[in-house]
């Protein structure tokens, strides 16, 4: 299992409900969920990712599974990897405990990336645009700023290969768990259509489903509702990946980002 801290903890609910009753941060609020809005309309008009334009087996130069690191002024490295599908873009870090739902498109050989930045398992806290160039070797050497913290730093990606991998729900069929660092389980059962069932040790009920983007290619789009979870409650989209037996899979909404690294789940336990 990874180490990563991604289910929702009552310490965090309680965070962010306490966040919710100060004023300067509702108004900032505000203007991340309206950050939120543009971004996801900018790629899409309609809710999900664009699968009638994605069905070609000829990739994209910036579609695809991409990882490296990053540093903020000048300490890190801190580990980042990003999915980019349809002008769509979704992003975590381990190491920073961030995940980041935007937009991203190529002119030439010019890369502009605009990110919603949450905490990993929480809420929005600012948001950022990255620029830099897309190189031959299917390499991106860049720089970000936020707009909130105004923090500054380099974030150099490289083209991973798992992304050539075929998808099918043969594939993510079957029971998956998760346990975080705090001991919160999540356990998702997926259906042979897709269909997903989950609930975790907290009582948060999950229902959805997950559906091939184009099978020539290791992604899935992913819909799910939240429910019994009080603050967290509602309903979230994103993207899922396989990695080394791995079901790996963030979702969001203007509210919250949530991110699940599953492995199967074993019989007994």
């Amino acid at each position: 299992m990874g180490s990563i801290s991604i289910n929702v903890s009552n310490s965090t609910r309680k965070r962010v409900a306490q966040l919710g009753f100060m004023a300067p941060k509702i108004i900032y609020s505000i203007c991340l969920v309206i950050c939120f809005i543009l971004l996801n309309g900018c790629a899409n008009t309609n809710s999900g990712i664009n699968k009638q334009d994605s069905l070609s087996t000829v990739r994209a130069p910036i579609e695809g599974i991409w990882t490296g690191e990053f540093d903020i002024g000048g300490k890190g490295p801190y580990d980042f990897t990003a999915v980019h599908i349809d002008g769509k873009a979704y992003a975590f870090s381990q190491r920073a405990k961030a995940m980041c739902v935007g937009t991203v498109k190529l002119d030439g050989e010019n890369y502009i990336s605009k990110y919603l930045l949450f905490e990993l398992d929480g809420g929005p806290f600012d948001w950022a645009t990255i620029t830099g160039k897309f190189k031959e070797d299917n390499k991106i050497a860049s720089h970000f700023v936020t707009l909130n913290g105004g923090d500054t730093g380099a974030l150099n990606l490289a083209y991973n290969q798992i992304y050539d991998l075929p998808s099918s729900l043969t594939q993510t069929h079957g029971n998956w768990s998760y346990t975080d660092k705090e001991g919160l389980i999540t356990e998702f059962f997926i259906e042979e259509v897709g269909t997903l069932i989950g609930r975790d040790s907290d009582g948060c009920e999950f229902l959805g489903y997950l559906e091939i983007i184009n099978p020539a290619y290791n992604a899935y789009q992913v819909k799910v509702e939240v429910t019994a979870c009080d603050s967290v409650d509602g309903e979230y989209e994103g993207v899922s990946f396989m990695a080394n037996e791995q079901l790996n899979m963030h979702i969001a909404n203007e509210n919250y980002g949530l991110f699940f690294a599953f492995g199967p789940k074993i019989e007994g336990e």
